[in-house]
């Protein structure tokens, strides 16, 4: 639809046909379905084993806890990735070539649903007191308000942030999003603001689907200790704050944006279906794994690499080399041609808009860079760096040694290696090259570290002390391995507001929001106004909102090619005159002449030292103050 140039009234009766006609082909192919699936289990002979499983396990677990010391002692990432290559490919040769995958029946029974379903309410409660403020909702609510505000025009059709005519999107790759297209659907049609649906609505859903989804994959993974690892899942995404990008702050603490979606319920779903597929090939899982990662793509655009390379991963990870094996991994691949075909078609586009940095990276740079990004410097990366190293070696017979394995080893290979580095950044992830870690589960890798004292069974006396021994590790973890939760006021985003437990309420800064809705209510809708960055970000999320010079640097500096350097320079000036800290001697000019130029109808202004001087300027341009406050004040034109 986005391609052919429809708008969201087409796009919402396009739905409602082929919802229709889905739901009339599954209820036709239930009825008649003869013979239900059979129960997953054994994809080959079980009876086979490795030779000395516990000694290889062993020697794993000491060697990885070696490298780890290696590499904390050198900080040497080429190091790191050569010891974890050439571990977990021994680990393969010894588990995933040797010994045959055994998928056990997952544990059963209403008290594990109910304890399902209370941990899923209990995250959704959680998510909507927690507010931690993001300014990409500057651009993900905006498409959405777009959206319902002009739902004849055409879907993701060019820029909407700036107000100017004939600007395009910032970044074409956004053309393949449908989340937020999604969420102005609702919002047109039910005149609820779109904003509302972001930070209540879909965080609430999104939350109970991070249980639900990780519980899906869990039951194959780990299937007598499925609950205790969705919980363990829950508890390592809250325990730690101290990087923005850290897995857990794209969870419950942001789960309203497609990212979130992308990694925490579409990513789980794609592993257990690619690895339900490959244990017993069937249309139903077949379809269910396409849709999984066509989900994926439409929350976030990573998904075009990103889900088909966690799909064919999971595949692998149960499948050994043999002929039967390659045609169904070949058959499993084609649930991604739609992806592949979608990411080809824009490969021009997305290089395009991702242009590569000018900076040839030493060797390893770029894998310590993203491992910082994502894990920090201090011991939560230490720990991260052990879990993908040992978690194998910690779990027991069955899919999670498999999946911990084969995951680590591969991405690695293809995503992670020092010597090829810059071509993943040249084709795959753009600048972001940390997005390569979006490939690796490293919070799953932790659980499986952390429930490895639930293996002690047998006697009740031995399961209780494993009980006890898997809470002290996570208690551990959590005292011990983070600089500061995923709840502290220190967990900020880019923005450095800190984050504040209350009462449900949107996940904005409320001041520098209040200010905002104050301005775009007082000047008509699609004017241009000039406001503090602070200000301006969260313009855009209102509807018939006014357009802000700047809302943030990189939403304007991909435009510069059409709008040239001078005009993004002013705009930027202006707003940095407004917020008091532009110091160029013809600031003051510059702004006068602002005002003209782009027919600015109000300003909010934040009280200064340099506040006084642009009042004059104002005035004399013909503006008024109507509102003023402790700390900015608005001025309109007369």
């Amino acid at each position: 639809m986005v391609a052919a140039g429809g708008d969201l009234r087409q796009l919402i009766l396009a739905y409602a046909l082929v919802g229709a006609l889905t739901a009339a082909g599954v209820v036709v192919w239930r009825r008649r379905r003869a013979v239900p699936p059979a129960a997953e289990g054994p994809a080959a002979d079980a009876t086979a084993s490795a030779p000395n499983p516990r000694l290889a396990q062993g020697s794993g677990l000491a060697l990885g806890l070696v490298g780890v010391l290696v590499f904390l002692a050198t900080g040497s990432a080429v190091a790191l990735w050569w010891w974890a290559v050439l571990l977990l490919g021994a680990a393969a040769a010894v588990f995933l070539l040797a010994e045959p995958p055994v998928a056990r029946p997952a544990l059963r029974g209403p008290g594990l649903e109910a304890g399902l379903w209370a941990l899923g309410i209990a995250c959704v409660a959680l998510t909507l007191i927690v507010h931690r403020p993001d300014i990409d909702d500057a651009f993900y609510i905006n498409v959405a308000v777009a959206a319902a505000d002009a739902p004849g025009r055409a879907l993701l059709g060019g820029d909407t942030l700036h107000g100017i005519d004939g600007l395009p999107l910032h970044l074409a790759v956004y053309r393949l999003h449908t989340y937020e297209l999604l969420v102005g659907a609702f919002a047109y049609l039910t005149g609820i603001p779109a904003i509302y649906w972001f930070h209540w609505i879909f965080a609430s859903v999104g939350a109970l689907l991070v249980v639900l989804a990780h519980a899906v994959l869990f039951r194959l993974l780990t299937p007598r200790r499925w609950l205790w690892a969705v919980a363990g899942l829950v508890f390592v995404l809250l325990a730690v704050g101290e990087t923005h990008r850290w897995y857990g702050n794209f969870a419950f603490v942001r789960i309203w944006q497609g990212k979130g979606f992308f990694l925490f319920v579409f990513m789980p779903l794609v592993y257990a279906y690619a690895i339900r597929f490959a244990l017993r090939p069937s249309p139903a899982s077949w379809l269910l794994l396409a849709a999984a990662q066509i989900g994926a793509v439409g929350c976030s655009f990573s998904g075009v690499w990103v889900a088909p390379a966690g799909a064919l991963v999971a595949m692998a990870c149960v499948l050994r080399p043999t002929r039967a094996a390659a045609r169904t991994l070949a058959l499993g691949g084609l649930a991604s041609v739609y992806v592949l075909a979608v990411g080809w078609l824009l490969k021009e586009e997305m290089q395009g808009a991702l242009p590569l940095a000018k900076h040839v990276y030493e060797r390893g740079v770029l894998l310590d860079e993203a491992l910082i990004t994502f894990l920090g410097s201090a011991r939560l990366r230490a720990f991260g760096v052990a879990s993908i190293l040992v978690a194998w070696a910690l779990c027991g017979r069955g899919l999670a040694r498999r999946f911990a394995i084969a995951f680590p080893l591969a991405v690695g290979l293809v995503f992670l290696s020092p010597y090829w580095d810059h071509w993943v950044l040249a084709n795959v992830t753009g600048t972001s090259y940390w997005r390569a870690l979006w490939s690796l589960p490293v919070p799953i890798l932790m659980v499986l570290v952390l429930i490895a004292p639930l293996r002690l069974d047998g006697r009740r006396s031995w399961r209780v002390a494993g009980r006890v021994a898997c809470i002290l590790s996570f208690a551990a973890f959590a005292a011990f391995v983070p600089r500061f939760g995923g709840l502290s006021e220190r967990n900020h985003g880019a923005t450095r507001i800190p984050l504040r437990v209350g009462a449900p309420s949107l996940k904005v800064p409320l001041g520098a929001y209040a200010w905002a809705r104050s301005l775009n209510a007082s000047v008509p809708a699609g004017s241009a106004v000039v406001a503090p960055l602070s200000v301006s970000v969260w313009l855009p999320t209102l509807h018939e909102h006014a357009h802000p010079l700047v809302v943030r640097m990189p939403y304007l500096k991909p435009h510069r090619s059409r709008l040239g350097d001078e005009q993004v320079l002013h705009r930027y000036l202006m707003t940095s005159y407004v917020a008091g800290v532009e110091r160029r001697d013809d600031a003051a000019r510059l702004f006068r002449s602002g005002l003209r130029r782009f027919d600015v109808k109000g300003v909010c202004l934040r009280k200064t030292a340099l506040a006084e001087q642009a009042r004059n300027i104002l005035r004399s341009a013909g503006f008024r103050r109507s509102l003023q406050g402790a700390d900015h004040e608005i001025w309109v034109r007369s």
